[in-house]
């Protein structure tokens, strides 16, 4: 039986992906393929020995691309050999999500990458220039459908889109334009855990008696376990920021805010109630309080709104936590965050 305590509980930040490039390969066209070609057949012998497994991508702007399999389970993107070396950053990109790495992974990775890049390796990864970067924030013990969300500094063109589920309970929020650098969201991490569950038995049936154990083991942590809210700010287009400039981008959690439904303070008439409620979560809280604002209802409506901020959301200290996060993963040396 879930147990929800009076204050959910919020986790530090997380680092959910990261995709860099290593300045390897910066040279003329014949002296990049004499120096890609050893290193072309040592991910062949990699591939053989099964610590790899070759991908593909139509239209790629790498000649070599495949999954570093680690002792965990967890896989790691790496392309390798820049189609247009004189055009691209680095030689090497690699894309992983290191919430998912296990004990060992990281010190594997790298060792695999050493034998396949060479001497060079360890020199680069002090200078990678990072691309994506997701960031995520787990709220325990939270629904979001009781929640409204403030996020301040949506510009004209921002996309403000809800998921809702089948019987309009709201799953989560996407907030961002295709075109912009980051498209940060907040949904429901428990309903993504029980879809994934039940993909995975629709995936891999319940043939044997093990699948069959499993896919309940699974289905009972997700209903046993705490409602989770997830925070997510993710760099799309980090256009190869140095890791030592993180820390110097704007805070980009300050930008959410929340207002609990259920907690004290005055209430409105149904109606009034209802109709704030679908304008925050369809045009945004800003653009709701801006509709009550001439209105009759609107001391009531700004005292509501007031009334029911969550002050267990302190966003200030997370982003310094969040590029914390990206150290303490242990793939970088020291020396790649300027000390």
């Amino acid at each position: 039986m879930k147990i929800k305590p009076m204050t959910p509980v919020v986790h530090p930040p997380v680092v959910d992906r990261i995709a860099y490039v290593l300045p390897w390969g910066t040279h003329s066209f014949k002296a990049y393929s004499a120096l890609l070609a050893p290193v072309q057949s040592r991910i062949k012998s990699a591939i053989a020995a099964g610590r790899c497994e070759r991908k593909y991508f139509p239209g790629s702007r790498y000649r070599e691309s495949f999954h570093l399999n680690l002792n965990s389970g967890a896989k790691a993107l790496v392309q390798i050999g820049a189609a247009q070396p004189d055009r691209q950053n680095g030689g090497i990109r690699v894309m992983m999500n290191p919430a998912k790495l296990g004990d060992g992974d990281v010190r594997q990775f790298n060792r695999i990458m050493s034998r396949i890049v060479g001497d060079d390796y360890d020199e680069l990864m002090e200078r990678p220039l990072v691309n994506c970067l997701d960031f995520a924030v787990d709220i325990h013990y939270l629904l979001l459908n009781d929640l409204l969300v403030h996020y301040k500094g949506a510009h004209q063109f921002t996309l403000f889109c809800q998921r809702f589920d089948a019987y309009g309970v709201i799953n989560g929020y996407n907030i961002g334009s295709a075109s912009s650098a980051y498209m940060d969201a907040i949904y429901s991490k428990s309903t993504e855990r029980t879809h994934a569950a039940l993909l995975s038995i629709a995936k891999e049936g319940l043939n044997t008696e093990a699948l069959t154990a499993n896919a309940l083991k699974q289905m009972k942590r997700v209903k046993d376990g705490p409602d989770v809210v997830r925070v997510e700010i993710r760099g799309k287009k980090m256009r190869g920021t140095k890791l030592h400039q993180l820390a110097s981008l704007p805070n980009r959690f300050e930008r959410f805010s929340f207002a609990h439904l259920n907690a004290g303070g005055p209430e409105l008439p149904t109606l009034v109630t209802k109709a704030f409620h679908a304008m925050c979560r369809q045009d945004g809280v800003k653009a709701a309080l801006a509709t009550f604002k001439h209105s009759d209802h609107a001391r009531v409506v700004n005292a509501y709104w007031r009334n029911r901020q969550c002050g267990w959301w302190q966003p200030k200290p997370m982003w310094q936590q969040a590029c914390d996060a990206v150290r303490n993963i242990g793939l970088f040396p020291d020396r790649a965050f300027g000390t």
